[in-house]
């Protein structure tokens, strides 16, 4: 888990440097923006927020079976999400709200009182507020995290009641 979260931070840090903001990303072609967006920020703040951000969700102490998984689901959610915003987004806040939401136990009320979740719920707030911020495309691709992490505990729960079954 520590190096996928060092090798995202890396990789975010050498494209804020190298590239910055490429120029399609305001008027190139719409399926190269939804691929990549994900990838570029608008300053260093923004990347910053966004590392923080990385450093904090792919930590080692958050149990996660699959984290590959969890990272290349949360980017696919970020690309499908991309159509909602009626502004150009970038960075990849948006796959880090879906992995959040991957994170979320379902029915449970006791993740809401975590410090992560409160962090979560502020932000969420001031983004509603915040004009240059896609708060929809925010809380569309935390909402797929839950449904994804829902429907994978159901099918887990299935198959284990199927393997039962099958195993008297």
């Amino acid at each position: 888990m520590g190096v996928v979260r060092i090798a995202i931070i890396v990789l975010l840090i050498a494209l804020q440097a190298t590239v910055g903001i490429p120029p399609y990303m305001t008027g190139g072609p719409y399926l190269l923006r939804a691929l990549s967006y994900s990838f570029f920020h608008a300053n260093w703040f923004h990347l910053a927020v966004n590392c923080i951000a990385v450093w904090t969700v792919f930590s080692p102490k958050r149990k996660s079976c699959k984290p590959c998984r969890d990272l290349f689901l949360s980017y696919l959610v970020a690309v499908l999400v991309y159509p909602l915003s009626f502004r150009p987004v970038i960075g990849f806040s948006n796959v880090l709200y879906c992995m959040l939401g991957l994170r979320v136990p379902p029915f449970s009320s006791a993740w809401w009182k975590t410090p992560v979740a409160i962090t979560f719920a502020i932000v969420t707030l001031v983004m509603a507020f915040v004009p240059q911020l896609s708060a929809t495309t925010h809380i569309a691709a935390f909402l797929c995290g839950m449904l994804l992490s829902h429907l994978f505990r159901s099918i887990k729960e299935l198959t284990s009641d199927a393997r039962r079954y099958y195993d008297r």
